[in-house]
């Protein structure tokens, strides 16, 4: 539901201001605060607080929103997002498994794209079925390895709460450029594909 939101808030950004890789006019910001505002007052009631010197959940939302709300030239998201939340007895490791979480759904998501792009690729190429099953096959495999090859993602989330159980769950949102992480994906799976005869250059 939350992603759900997410999405409509950002298409309807897009909808009334056109390419919102352009400055985003007064009435489109204070429409992302006026969402941010009321997500984060739901958080809280839901017990969720920021880390010692972190941001305001509010303030963290409203980066959240503005960056999602960007598009490249042809109008598609600029970034992609992950984001995952994990529990835990103690913070750094409830933290840490988020983050890795978070790293992989976004991995998941390039290797989305990055099936996509090969797909067209193949067709134009015009090669086999053979070579285009291995092809999609070793992307699927190259999941963790996209995973490991990402480099430093923006930190958009970082909340937490204590739970009945006696427990903290950490939420964590990350994003990252999805031009770069394209580029990070073909780069690990770039030499693998080339040993069953398919290139994507």
């Amino acid at each position: 539901m939350k992603t759900i939101k997410i999405v409509m808030l950002v298409a309807l950004i897009g909808f009334c201001g056109g390419n919102a890789s352009a400055q985003l006019t007064d009435k489109q910001e204070k429409q992302i605060a006026k969402e941010a505002k009321k997500e984060a007052k739901k958080l809280k009631k839901e017990g969720w607080q920021v880390p010692a010197g972190g941001f305001s959940i509010e303030r963290q939302l409203n980066k959240a929103y503005m960056l999602q709300a960007e598009t490249d030239m042809d109008n598609n998201p600029k970034y992609l997002i992950g984001q995952a939340i994990s529990g835990g007895s103690f913070y750094d490791a409830a933290k840490m498994q988020a983050v890795e979480l978070a790293k992989a759904e976004l991995a998941g998501n390039i290797a989305t794209d990055l099936t996509t792009l090969v797909n067209i690729k193949l067709g134009n190429q015009q090669i086999s079925a053979e070579k285009a099953s291995s092809a999609s096959e070793i992307i699927e495999k190259g999941k963790s390895l996209v995973s490991q090859k990402l480099g430093s993602t923006i930190p958009l989330i970082e909340i937490y709460r204590n739970t009945k159980e006696g427990t903290i769950e950490v939420q964590i949102r990350l994003a990252y450029e999805k031009e770069k992480g394209i580029k990070a994906a073909l780069d690990a799976i770039d030499s693998e594909l080339e040993e069953e005869g398919v290139s994507l250059k």
